[in-house]
């Protein structure tokens, strides 16, 4: 379990605009810690407890700056192949002292994964160039969640003609965090 200090965090953010007093020792705290603050300062500490740990966003709402006030966040990775996961984590505030304390914890399981829209485009298109004999020169598709059932349609714009497909997912490893879909095509307007 570590704590992160506030006084370094908000040094950083104080550089920026050009004020360093107080630096070096404790400054006055603000009554709340931007969400894009409280990001920064976590993912930076997880990195460091992690040397490994692949790269990631880690996205945080705005967190009071008292004792035990704590934000539900997120963090979003991109594995190999699109492979995309979400883990829950919670940043707590757990001293005003020395300049803050901050301790974060994320949850040992992903609260979701699936995979990235560019992904799900290059799958559809090999699909539509296996079909159909033609590569298509744009196709446009969401993020797709690895819940089998889950259905997202894709934009395929071939040749001067629009055509939809329908991405349905229909099987998951979520220990690999593995999405299997099907593609299914739309018929082009007349």
């Amino acid at each position: 379990m570590k704590l992160v200090p506030l006084t370094c965090l908000l040094c950083w953010g104080l550089v920026g605009v050009g004020v360093l007093a107080g630096c070096d020792r404790d400054v006055a705290l603000p009554d709340r810690l931007p969400g894009t603050a409280v990001a920064r300062m976590g993912e930076r500490e997880l990195e460091a407890q992690n040397p490994r740990l692949a790269p990631g966003t880690l996205t945080c709402p705005v967190l009071p700056l008292r004792i035990g006030a704590s934000v539900h966040c997120h963090r979003t990775t991109e594995l190999s192949d699109g492979r995309v996961v979400r883990v829950a984590g919670t940043v707590k505030v757990t001293s005003l002292a020395g300049g803050g304390r901050l301790h974060v914890a994320m949850d040992e399981l992903a609260e979701e994964f699936g995979l990235s829209g560019d992904r799900v485009a290059a799958g559809v298109r090999q699909r539509y160039a296996r079909r159909f004999h033609a590569q298509p020169p744009q196709v446009t598709c969401p993020y797709l969640r690895g819940a089998v059932g889950t259905m997202v349609a894709c934009r395929i714009d071939a040749r001067g003609v629009r055509r939809a497909a329908e991405v349905r997912v229909t099987a998951v490893d979520p220990a690999a965090y593995r999405t299997t879909y099907a593609v299914h095509w739309s018929r082009p307007p007349s």
